[in-house]
C-alpha cells in the first residue's frame, strides 16, 4: 500500500472521535494545530492546499473524512513530510 493510503487510511479512522471522553487528538486538531503554528488561516489553508475552506472547517470540527486526494493537498500545504508521518503511525 502506498504511504499516501496509508497515511488517509489512518486519519480516516481517527478522524471522526466517537468517544468525546478520550484524551486522543483527532485528525482535525492536529491540523488545526499544524496550521496555526504556520500562521494560516483556514482559508489560507484551503487555498494553499486547493480546497474548499469548508473543508478544512469541517476536517477541523472533526465532522467528516476527506478523501486521499484533499489529504495529501492539506498536509503538502502544510509542509508535512508524508512519508515519515505514515511511518511514526505504523509504530
Amino acid at each position: 500500500m502506498s504511504d499516501m493510503k496509508k497515511l488517509c487510511n489512518s486519519i480516516n479512522n481517527c478522524l471522526v472521535r466517537e468517544d468525546s471522553s478520550s484524551n486522543e487528538l483527532h485528525m482535525g486538531e492536529i491540523v488545526y494545530i499544524l496550521r496555526v503554528k504556520s500562521q494560516l488561516t483556514q482559508e489560507d489553508l484551503a487555498q494553499k492546499a486547493n480546497v474548499c475552506a469548508q473543508t478544512v472547517k469541517r476536517l477541523e470540527g472533526g465532522k467528516g473524512k476527506v478523501s486521499d486526494i484533499t489529504c495529501r493537498a492539506i498536509f503538502q500545504a502544510l509542509g508535512v513530510n508524508i512519508t515519515l508521518l505514515t511511518k511514526l503511525l505504523d509504530e
